[in-house]
């Protein structure tokens, strides 16, 4: 099974359209997971026209979604178990982007732990492609003073339209007995998103 994961599309925030190179990117998919800054939901009706999707909100989705749309959830795939979240804040107050990668257990991980284990969890919010591994103790509910020790990979597929960065997507691979992920960057002509 082949997810496509992209996050921080910000139309029209920050841009008027989807990129075709991004278009192309989701084709082939089962899945679209969206980690928020989606701005118009216009974008999850247009993505969807290539696989069925799941999204959550991000600090910019408020205005465009109001409680449409949760601002984490976990999705289970194949015998896996998917967290999704932004990732832009941290005790109910907003995290800069510049701050998040000082702060990505906290920010990502740590909203998950009072639930059963997931194997990984998809973020977004600064823009920047990031992979990691954590060491994670949940605790499920219904289960007083029960630890459950799990590593979890945390995966963000940066922003798939040009930025002062790059432009990148990525893909969550669930295969028989392994969950890899890949990231996809664009190489982008002047003039391009």
């Amino acid at each position: 099974m082949k997810i496509a994961v992209i996050a921080d599309t910000h139309v029209p925030h920050k841009f008027d359209n989807l990129s075709i190179r991004l278009k192309e990117g989701l084709k082939g998919a089962d899945l679209i997971l969206h980690c928020g800054d989606i701005v118009e939901p216009r974008v999850l009706e247009e993505i969807s026209q290539f696989a069925p999707v799941e999204a959550v909100a991000g600090n910019h989705d408020i205005d465009y979604f109001g409680s449409a749309l949760e601002r984490k959830k976990v999705i289970e795939m194949a015998g896996y178990r998917i967290g999704m979240i932004h990732g832009d804040e941290l005790d109910e107050l907003h995290v800069n982007k510049t701050e998040q990668a000082d702060l990505i257990f906290q920010i990502v991980v740590q909203p998950f732990l009072f639930g059963e284990p997931v194997d990984c969890i998809v973020f977004g919010h600064s823009h920047k492609p990031f992979v990691d591994s954590f060491r994670a103790e949940f605790r499920p509910p219904g289960r007083p003073g029960k630890k459950i020790k799990h590593n979890v990979l945390v995966f963000n597929p940066g922003m798939p339209l040009r930025n002062r960065h790059l432009a990148s997507m990525g893909y969550i691979h669930l295969e028989d007995q392994a969950l890899r992920v890949e990231i996809k960057v664009f190489t982008c002509g002047r003039g391009e998103n």
